[in-house]
């Protein structure tokens, strides 16, 4: 560094102490070339989102299908509650729905069965069909109970087949043998799906309560065409009517339409109660809203869980970062573009992502737009909350005005209000001034200015901060 001229120090102490206090500093001129543009920036990684998966019923958690970092996939079953309420209260509601059908249609027939079968009666044939009509009836009624060998041998094998999943997901020098693990997964899968099926019944209220109908209709058919013509015989009958009147009063006398429309809306709320307690049965599985992983678990098996709280956690498998992209910026960055992403935990590899939105909105305090670019993680090595080196690729500039970049230094005003400036500090006739720029495109190690600057003028290439305005410099 050359000494400053003796004669300048009377009139200007003041930069003569500044300089000698500096350390070398280097005079240069921008320069025009072709530029490869990116856009540098760090930020954290983020998930898109996370998703809380909520039992949609209050019951015991049975069994946990996942682990804190499986992976999962979109209806895959995560959770297993006790449902044993639950199916009771299905089979009380569909009873009462049948009851209602039933109700609706006897008030609809009348007595114009009863009539028919009178009309038409033939003793060993009706006595044949009220046989028929009640051994109907014990099938039915026997179909509405699963069948407990068929039930109990589902379920061993829903477990044999859970602990062979265990045994694979515990065994190390399995635990990347995906083909395996997913086949594991999927005779799980299929081995609870068969255990559901065995627990649903093979018949249904509505079977039992036709039956009993039929068996119903019979039986009337049957009493009336055993009754005969002779006065004994009718006052007999009619004593036996009376005795049954009580039962099948609604049967037997006409409805009107007043009942009939009520009957109906009976029907209806019985459906909707049926199907109420058909959804609660089947909230009792809990299954994966979304293709993810799990990045919590609240609950552990054989506690109670609710609506009122979150069972898990799930994030998108692909991960993003937020960056806030300086409005001189702004035209070089569209929606995309690739970008370059490294993060210090994986300094060997590179991860290519994409610029998926900038934000209609400038920050009025900061001058920036926010920026998001998604990055795909096949293989799940990035976490949230990572830092990430990343260069937005902005394609090449022909004859772009360039500085190294360590000649511009990002300076703050006393307003917090305002925003940062970008600055480099020109020289005339050894002395630096300061000058605001606006950045364009960045190679990593020049980058473009775009304005504020003009070409062939000396600048400073390594600025010091504390730089006084005018102050007097002595370039190496």
């Amino acid at each position: 560094m050359l000494s400053t001229p003796s004669q300048t120090a009377p009139a200007n102490p003041q930069p003569a102490m500044a300089s000698t206090n500096a350390t070398a500093i280097r005079i240069g001129k921008p320069v025009r070339g072709d530029l490869n543009g990116a856009i540098a920036f760090t930020a954290q990684i983020q998930t898109k989102g996370e998703v809380a998966v909520v039992p949609r019923v209050t019951a015991t958690l049975n069994q946990l299908s996942v682990d804190l970092g499986s992976r999962v996939r979109a209806g895959d079953t995560l959770a297993e509650l006790d449902h044993t309420d639950l199916d009771q209260q299905v089979l009380a509601a569909q009873a009462a729905q049948a009851s209602a059908e039933a109700r609706l249609a006897a008030l609809k027939a009348g007595r114009k069965a009863l009539q028919s079968a009178r009309d038409n009666a033939d003793i060993p044939t009706l006595d044949q069909r009220v046989k028929d009509a009640r051994a109907t009836l014990d099938q039915a009624q026997a179909a509405l109970v699963p069948d407990p060998q068929v039930v109990a041998q589902a379920e061993a094998t829903a477990a044999t087949a859970r602990t062979k999943l265990s045994q694979l997901q515990g065994d190390p020098s399995k635990a990347n043998d995906k083909a395996a693990l997913d086949a594991a997964r999927a005779d799980v899968q299929k081995a609870d799906d068969t255990v559901t099926k065995a627990r649903i019944p093979s018949g249904t209220q509505a079977a039992v309560a036709s039956a009993q109908r039929d068996l119903q209709d019979a039986q009337q058919a049957q009493l009336m065409a055993r009754l005969s013509t002779t006065a004994f015989d009718l006052d007999q009958a009619r004593a036996m009517l009376e005795a049954a009147d009580a039962q099948l009063k609604l049967v037997n006398a006409p409805a009107s339409p007043e009942e009939i429309k009520a009957a109906e809306t009976a029907v209806e709320d019985a459906f909707s109660q049926a199907e109420l307690a058909r959804a609660r049965a089947r909230g009792a599985t809990i299954t994966a809203p979304i293709s993810g992983i799990v990045a919590d678990i609240k609950s552990r098996v054989g506690s109670t869980v609710s609506p009122s709280a979150a069972l898990l956690t799930l994030i998108p498998p692909d991960m993003q970062v937020v960056v806030q992209a300086d409005e001189s910026q702004l035209g070089q960055l569209q929606v995309g573009q690739a970008a370059r992403v490294s993060v210090e935990s994986f300094a060997r590899e590179a991860f290519t992502g994409t610029v998926k939105a900038v934000a209609p909105v400038l920050d009025p305090r900061t001058r920036s737009v926010a920026v998001q670019i998604d990055i795909p993680d096949p293989q799940g090595k990035l976490k949230p909350g990572m830092f990430a080196q990343l260069a937005v690729q902005t394609g090449q500039r022909a004859g772009a005005l360039m500085v190294p970049k360590e000649a511009v230094l990002r300076v703050g005003s006393v307003d917090p209000k305002a925003p940062v400036q970008n600055v480099v500090y020109t020289v005339t006739e050894s002395r630096v001034h300061k000058t605001i720029v606006s950045l364009g495109a960045t190679d990593g190690k020049s980058v473009e200015i775009v304005q504020g600057l003009q070409e062939g003028i000396d600048l400073v290439l390594n600025p010091r901060p504390d730089f006084l305005e005018g102050e007097l410099i002595v370039a190496s």
